[in-house]
């Protein structure tokens, strides 16, 4: 990749002339980690019809540059890249554009940002454009670019993900299912503001511990801090009024927000962002209940992973003991870590030991998945903890009528929802299971004359709230039946005279599997309980096989 870059800046100073003698105003041309980019000033968009115009390969071939800056027509272009240099030697003739998107560096400009690659000849490009296909089944950010997922914009900074509705229907849909697993557990949901003050902070030992993570500022004579963590606030609301032993355990979930300021060198699409949320949940219990509480958290994570398509072996849980950086005496670190051993012994999971990589307040069971390319992802946490208890002087009045200590037990299955997307996406390399797929099926009517009958059989699935669209026939077959594929559509109706006539579907899933002659009501019926089951692999057409 790095043997193209100098290629590509030559073909962003070529693109940029060519836009400048076009009447447009390039500010700036860098690189990005898989092609170039073009910064031009407009209050109005560019399509990729103009851009494509602008394309002239026979431009000056020596460019003036001063001080890293395209000189050219009155004109001045910043170069943002310090570690390639312009070749002249270089003649890229092949260009294609990739992406243009908009963004603001500042309220009152715009800039279109063109991305694109060069090439001196066109088997380079062609070459170049298979590797990125290949690439665009196994990236993350790429499949969520391709299938309309989500964005990072620099206006609103970097780190910080917005969703679009595809990518917040999968998000969606992972929640309701952890939603249904909490449920199932007794917990009871809540919501916590996303600032405080930063005396829960210093109680919790977070601000010494995690300071460099939290986001702090002063407001009216206050200082804040956004939280990086949901336990204090949990902690907050088990305060609010008396608890007895009668009431334990006590479980409260959250898909709370969190932000920890990561630095910008390790940030990476939805792997490593500043914003995000977790399922979190904490449980406050007495200590006699606390192994029965984690196996049944281990059986439950277990359970999830199986659902996603996990099987045991790749499945493996962690013991993560004290770190030298902690909290509490070291009675309490044994107490927590016994109970922790006891669970997993009795859950009858082999588990490795991560020394010295607990959580500052306690030790903690991580549990890593290895998903379809062979690489192990930490997920998962179970953490047992003695001492925010002790710090925050939570209590419990025993039936002895005794105030005690309640046990504190911190959990996340899926842990950052975001990054969970991320490894969904890479493990499954865009094509997900039916239940998560944002659409789950595509209506291709073979002409406009049965439109009619296309959209009755779209409006049924949407009335059982499938997810459904209709693609009319504008464009080839082959040519809707490939754009179904490539944007991970789950199944595929083709409709025609005969179809119309019947009542039925022609079927087409994943693998160019295809069946004729399908009841509609009977697809529907098959499709209805795959998505209710969650099932992993497409049953519907393995049923009407």
């Amino acid at each position: 990749m790095e043997s193209y870059k100098p290629m590509w800046l030559k073909g962003a100073v070529i693109l940029a002339i060519n836009l400048i003698d076009k009447g447009y105003k390039p500010v700036a041309v860098g690189l990005g980690e898989r092609d170039f980019y073009i910064d031009v000033k407009s209050d109005t968009s560019i399509t990729l019809d103009e851009v494509k115009k602008a394309i002239n390969e026979n431009v000056l071939a020596n460019v003036p540059i001063e001080n890293n800056q395209i000189v050219y027509k009155g004109n001045k272009v910043s170069i943002i890249e310090d570690k390639v240099s312009i070749s002249t030697n270089l003649n890229p003739k092949y260009f294609e554009i990739l992406n243009i998107s908009t963004h603001h560096p500042n309220p009152n400009e715009q800039y279109v940002r063109i991305r694109g690659v060069a090439f001196e000849t066109e088997e380079q490009l062609k070459d170049y454009l298979t590797w990125l296909e290949k690439a665009e089944e196994t990236d993350h950010r790429l499949i969520g670019e391709k299938l309309d997922l989500f964005s990072f914009h620099e206006e609103a900074g970097s780190g910080l993900v917005l969703f679009h509705p595809k990518g917040q229907t999968i998000r969606n849909e992972l929640i309701a299912f952890m939603r249904e697993i909490n449920d199932s557990m007794g917990y009871q949901e809540v919501y916590t503001s996303h600032v405080f003050k930063t005396d829960i902070w210093k109680i919790s030992g977070h601000y010494t511990l995690y300071r460099d993570k939290l986001i702090v500022f002063n407001m009216e004579g206050d200082e804040y801090g956004v939280k990086p963590m949901n336990c204090p606030a949990h902690i907050l609301i088990y305060k609010s009024k008396p608890r007895t032993y009668r009431d334990l355990p006590i479980r409260f979930s959250e898909f709370g927000h969190v932000y920890r300021w990561e630095k910008k060198g390790e940030l990476y699409g939805l792997l490593r962002v500043r914003g995000f949320v977790q399922d979190d949940g904490h449980i406050f219990l007495r200590e006699d209940q606390l192994r029965e509480e984690i196996k049944m958290l281990i059986s439950k994570t277990v359970e999830v992973w199986h659902k996603f398509g996990f099987k045991d072996d790749d499945i493996k849980p962690y013991l993560s003991t004290r770190p030298d950086e902690s909290i509490g005496s070291d009675e309490l670190w044994e107490k927590a870590t016994n109970a922790l051993i006891s669970a997993l012994q009795e859950s009858g999971l082999k588990f490795g030991i991560k020394e010295k990589e607990g959580a500052f307040y306690g030790p903690k069971i991580d549990f890593e998945i290895r998903d379809s390319l062979g690489r192990w992802w930490q997920l998962s946490t179970i953490q047992v903890d003695f001492n925010l208890p002790e710090r925050f002087k939570l209590e419990y009045i025993d039936k002895d009528g005794v105030k005690k200590r309640p046990v504190m037990v911190h959990r996340a299955i899926y842990g950052s929802i975001d990054r969970f997307v991320a490894i969904l996406l890479e493990h499954f390399k865009g094509k997900l299971p039916t239940w998560l797929s944002p659409v789950q099926v595509r209506v291709l009517p073979i002409t406009d004359e049965v439109n009619d009958y296309a959209e009755k059989v779209l409006n049924d699935m949407r009335k059982r709230r499938i997810r459904a669209e209709i693609d009319y026939a504008g464009e080839t077959l082959g040519k809707r039946i490939k754009n179904a594929y490539d944007q991970g559509v789950s199944y595929i109706l083709i409709v025609g005279k005969k179809e119309a006539s019947e009542g039925t579907v022609t079927v087409r899933a994943r693998g160019n599997i295809e069946v004729r002659n399908v009841k509609f009501e009977k697809f529907l019926e098959l499709l209805i309980t795959e998505i209710g089951q969650r099932d992993v692999e497409q049953t519907t057409v393995k049923a009407l096989k």
